[in-house]
């Protein structure tokens, strides 16, 4: 009986070796490592998806760096003093997470990347429509 115990537990362990993905792999991070600019990053607030800002269709910039472990996102807007954020990040295949410096919580964005073009959406973020930060939705087009 011990045998046929044991024998279930490695093979229990097997087959969840065998599906477990880490959440982060050397060939994904080495594919998003660099600068990357967006070309779209529109902020949808999340009481009502109809207040809607693209800070670059407004003239604004951000700019995503990744490093092997880190991030910097600069979030430049008219008329306003640029917002750093740096943290570190992880990535699957279709997710890529931002875990600021100092916070006790992670933004996650749905991942595509085509060649030297990224796309992020749906990270629960803050954003300032009406004088007060409110939760935002964050969608992002870049490229590098």
């Amino acid at each position: 009986m011990r045998q046929i115990v044991f024998l279930i537990l490695v093979a229990c362990a097997i087959i969840g070796a065998a599906g477990c993905k880490s959440s982060s792999s050397p060939e994904d991070e080495a594919g998003l490592i660099g600068t990357w600019r967006a070309t779209q990053a529109e902020f949808v607030s999340a009481a009502d998806s109809n207040t809607r800002v693209d800070i670059v269709a407004q003239g604004g910039t951000l700019t995503l760096l990744l490093e092997a472990a880190s991030f910097t996102l600069t979030i430049d807007e008219p008329d306003a003093e640029p917002d750093v954020t740096t943290g570190t990040w992880t990535s699957s295949s279709d997710t890529l997470t931002l875990t600021p410096t100092g916070a006790s919580f992670n933004v996650q964005f749905d991942m595509t990347r085509s060649g030297n073009t990224l796309t992020l959406r749906g990270g629960h973020v803050e954003f300032d429509f009406h004088g007060t930060p409110e939760e935002a939705i964050l969608n992002m087009v870049l490229t590098r």
